[in-house]
């Protein structure tokens, strides 16, 4: 008689953070659903001059989790013409950034955005 032997496999979800001064970055591998179109757009400064900020939406799927995050400044710039394959593994680096502020009723309303630093190929 033919013995059957059972073999567990132990997935590691790939998340870590690293923490710095100021904030903390996460790490995750996800799969690309959409990428946005490079947009700039110009404002005034606080000094007067007027600047443009840059920024690229990705829309991430990380297991059961659709997120949305944005590349902006240099990292948009630089990666404005990159093609990203939708559904290929990515690992995306990045950090979040929670806002709270009071709607035209009084009412306090919270955010939380992702801000993209990295983003590879795996």
């Amino acid at each position: 008689m033919r013995r059957r032997r059972t073999v567990f496999f132990q997935t590691k979800r790939l998340l870590t953070e690293c923490r710095t001064k100021t904030r903390t970055i996460m790490e995750a591998l996800v799969k690309i659903v959409a990428v946005g179109a490079y947009a700039e757009r110009q404002y005034q400064k606080q000094d007067g001059s007027s600047e443009y900020f840059k920024s690229r939406g990705v829309t991430m799927k990380r297991g059961g989790d659709t997120i949305y995050g944005e590349m902006t400044g240099e990292l948009a710039s630089k990666n404005r013409n990159t093609q990203y394959e939708q559904g290929q593994p990515y690992i995306v680096k990045g950090f979040w950034k929670h806002r709270t502020w009071q709607d035209q009723n009084g009412q306090v309303r919270h955010e939380n955005a992702f801000y993209i630093t990295d983003l590879q190929e795996l």
